[in-house]
């Protein structure tokens, strides 16, 4: 997802001038597309202005944080939901099995009390 210049301005506080300049002096790389409007991946736009979170209070900008591996933390999420949903069934299957009396055969031991 690239943004266009005014994006780029609202997405860091950063006026389109300074950003246009960045641009110019090739500090950052932007391409334009067949309307002349400049373009910008958010990477050469982290470069310019980095997010609030790599700055210090001084204004600074910190050393980079580690970068989050973004496929690992999917699997995570989908483990934990695959086990939530399996969870939840067997949940589901106790209480009908409750209900029918029949309880001692699904219920693990230890929730058998």
């Amino acid at each position: 997802m690239s943004y266009t210049l005014a994006a780029a301005a609202t997405a860091t506080g950063l006026s389109q001038t300074t950003i246009l300049e960045a641009i110019e002096d090739g500090r950052i790389a932007a391409t334009k597309d067949e309307h002349g409007e400049w373009h910008l991946e958010p990477a050469e736009l982290r470069q310019l202005h980095p997010p609030s979170a790599e700055r210090n209070v001084g204004g600074e900008v910190a050393p980079p944080l580690a970068t989050l591996d973004v496929d690992a933390l999917g699997a995570q999420i989908e483990a934990l939901l695959r086990q939530a949903a399996q969870r939840l069934r067997q949940q589901a299957d106790a209480r009908r099995a409750r209900e029918s009396g029949h309880a001692s055969q699904l219920l693990p031991a230890d929730e058998q009390t």
